[in-house]
């Protein structure tokens, strides 16, 4: 049977990418105006998809997760009167380069998710501005364990909890699927609670952070990089290495999938390893796109189905 699923969420995925836009052969737009104008003047509109809360959602915003040397981080939740069979809680972690964005920022597809019977939940974590690497990750795992603990009131399964993550966020929610004890991410007063998770799905963000390419972005004036890490890699190389998703892969993971921008083998790293582990893996390549083309219809609407038919492949009620 488990054959069987994972043929049809390859199929399904095939048909949603062929439904997205593709560039032409010659320049490429710089910016998302660029963009506009020039699917417009090939008769497609882009549109920055916005959803309001369901009227059988109930939303809550601002609630406190955790406290941080004084200052408290917060969550909202969007949870319907009836949930899905799956029974499954969705993390939605923003992006932001590590060091803008907010939780604001992915009501939308929490409401989306929410309108389906899923319990979508958007935390807040420590940015680089306020803190440096590991600050977010530790702000995340608590997030998991948080959720965890919220569970079961809001009718949903605490073994059944996903992590979706974008840009940065991506990269988060591939370090904390990942990261397991030996990795040193965790506080001591949270390792006797669990933060593991059943799925993850990491979209356009770097899951590993100390490749050539890493390297040469983190070596630029004014890096997020920097900024997330706390200097330079020929510094801090400990530093770069522990944040890397690839570096941790133990056969303990979830399954995952990765949500890429053009560019399929950009996971290709993390992929062989846990397929040299044995963990499920999937990808699925959004085209014709800039980064957070995901936020934009026609690639909106794809991304979030690809990411509700791997969340019931795997899911259990």
């Amino acid at each position: 049977m488990k054959h069987i699923t994972l043929i049809c969420v390859v199929l399904t995925c095939s048909l949603t990418r062929a439904e997205l836009p593709q560039f032409d052969k010659g320049p490429r737009p710089k910016d998302f105006n660029e963009l506009k104008k020039y699917y417009a003047s090939r008769g497609l509109h882009i549109i920055h998809k916005k959803i309001k809360t369901p009227v059988d959602v109930r939303q809550t915003n601002n609630l406190v997760y955790s406290q941080r040397h004084g200052h408290p981080l917060h969550i909202d939740t969007f949870v319907p009167q009836k949930v899905n069979t799956t029974q499954t809680v969705l993390i939605l972690v923003h992006g932001g380069g590590w060091k803008k964005g907010d939780r604001s920022g992915e009501h939308t597809k929490a409401a989306w998710f929410s309108s389906r019977g899923y319990i979508a939940v958007c935390p807040e974590y420590r940015l680089s501005g306020v803190a440096t690497f590991p600050a977010a990750i530790h702000d995340l795992k608590d997030a998991i364990r948080w959720t965890r603990s919220h569970a079961s009131q809001w009718g949903a399964n605490p073994d059944n909890i996903v992590l979706m993550g974008f840009s940065a966020g991506a990269h988060l929610v591939a370090l904390a699927a990942t990261a397991g004890p030996e990795a040193g991410l965790d506080l001591p007063a949270s390792q006797s609670r669990s933060s593991s998770v059943a799925a993850c799905i990491a979209v356009a963000g770097p899951s590993i952070t100390n490749d050539e390419r890493a390297l040469l972005d983190a070596r630029k004036p004014g890096s997020n990089y920097q900024l997330f890490f706390g200097g330079l890699p020929e510094t801090i190389p400990d530093v770069y290495e522990q944040a890397s998703p690839s570096h941790w892969v133990s056969g303990n993971e979830p399954p995952m999938l990765f949500i890429t921008e053009g560019n399929p083998e950009a996971h290709k790293i993390i992929r062989s390893r846990l397929d040299k582990m044995g963990i499920r893996n999937e990808g699925f390549n959004l085209t014709g796109g800039l980064h957070s083309e995901w936020n934009w219809e026609p690639w909106f609407t794809p991304t979030m189905e690809v990411t509700e038919k791997f969340i019931r492949s795997v899911a259990s009620p």
